[in-house]
């Protein structure tokens, strides 16, 4: 892999080249200041005439209002709602207003009341003339995630990256069966119960609105191979997962449904072959989960994240056997509470009784972070 250009070899290729009578092809060009940070990106849009498109392009290519502060976001909306010659260059979209600062440098959040319906019709207005947009992103307040998914409306872009907090019902369903090329599918899937917002951690007591009113027509998201979900049911991973070429998964997992919300996965047209969970189940036991993942033996990658459960050395050493049907599996991450805490030694021999048992794995990493390569430290 070769390594980046320092941002001074780019500043002094950039003096030489702005005394040139020749430029390089464009994609050189894109190539090499995609290399410059905004700031810098913007003395070159206002100070050089033989790099001003270029420095546009490149600029206007990613906006991240995680690089702004609210006044700065609202402004460059602005700027592409009236500049019709600036809507073509916008490629990636990614709006966050759930965490964003209100002002550069600062910590505060953004207040309720700074995001009005005015603010919202603007990012619609902007999203309606976005014909070129590939990835969009869009992470609100969790007060407005449930109230503002028409934002969406009238869209005609088309999408290979997709990620909201807007909430799993039929709107955003009927939404996302227009996106026919999307690849890359993430939704937080935040869901309201009697008049509340519920929390990440909250238990699903039983099928709650968003797993009825959520379906995707069969035919909807046909490329789709990554799917990630933070807060959702079997219901609503089914009608994602369900006859579509999804690979890669990323679930949480909450009582009473993570056994459910596993065995939907097994839906999927195509095995899959890389899978993070993480578990908010207190239920949950190490060797039963392995042994339900046991439904998935193409996985190369799997990553175990588990939070409300304490494992013990002894217990750990005893998952080696369940690693066995893995015959393709490379890299595995166990991250849990470990009574006592986990020692170096300790992990040294786990990572071998698990080595020994399952001989694909390349990378092993367990509790105390500690990372175990096949060939050096199992041994």
């Amino acid at each position: 892999m070769k390594a980046s250009p320092s941002l001074h070899s780019v500043k002094f290729w950039l003096l030489q080249a702005d005394h040139c009578s020749q430029a390089l092809p464009t994609e050189v060009l894109d190539n090499i200041l995609q290399y410059l940070p905004k700031s810098e990106l913007l003395l070159l849009l206002q100070n050089s005439r033989l790099f001003h498109n270029v420095a546009k392009r490149v600029l206007y290519h990613t906006i991240d209002s995680e690089e702004l502060d609210l006044v700065q976001c609202i402004t460059v909306l602005l700027k592409l709602d009236h500049e019709p010659g600036l809507q073509p260059l916008v490629r990636r979209l990614f709006i966050n207003w759930a965490t964003s600062p209100m002002r550069s440098g600062s910590q505060e959040p953004i207040p309720n009341s700074m995001l009005t319906r005015n603010v919202y019709c603007l990012l619609h207005r902007v999203l309606t003339k976005l014909n070129g947009l590939m990835a969009l992103s869009i992470e609100l307040l969790p007060a407005d995630s449930l109230s503002q998914t028409w934002i969406l409306d009238n869209c005609t872009f088309s999408l290979r990256y997709f990620s909201t907090s807007m909430p799993c019902d039929t709107r955003l369903a009927r939404y996302l069966d227009t996106q026919l090329s999307l690849t890359d599918l993430t939704l937080r899937g935040l869901y309201q119960q009697g008049g509340n917002v519920l929390p990440l951690y909250h238990e699903f007591v039983g099928p709650d609105m968003a797993e009825n009113t959520f379906k995707i027509l069969p035919t909807s998201l046909p490329k789709l191979s990554s799917f990630r979900i933070v807060h959702g049911g079997p219901g609503i991973i089914s009608s994602v997962v369900k006859g579509r070429p999804v690979k890669v998964v990323s679930i949480a997992l909450y009582a009473p449904t993570s056994s459910q919300s596993l065995e939907v996965l097994s839906l999927s047209a195509a095995p899959i072959q890389r899978l993070t969970i993480m578990s908010f189940d207190h239920r949950a036991v190490h060797n039963h989960l392995l042994i339900e993942l046991a439904r998935f033996p193409h996985l190369e990658a799997l990553h175990l994240v588990l939070l409300a459960s304490d494992y013990t050395n002894e217990s750990l050493c005893a998952l080696g056997p369940l690693l066995s049907p893995f015959k393709s599996l490379q890299y595995f991450t166990f991250m849990a509470n470990t009574n006592p805490v986990a020692q170096w030694h300790k992990e040294r021999a786990i990572a071998k009784i698990w080595h020994q048992s399952c001989p694909t794995l390349k990378t092993i990493i367990l509790p105390s972070g500690d990372v175990w390569l096949a060939g050096a430290p199992f041994h």
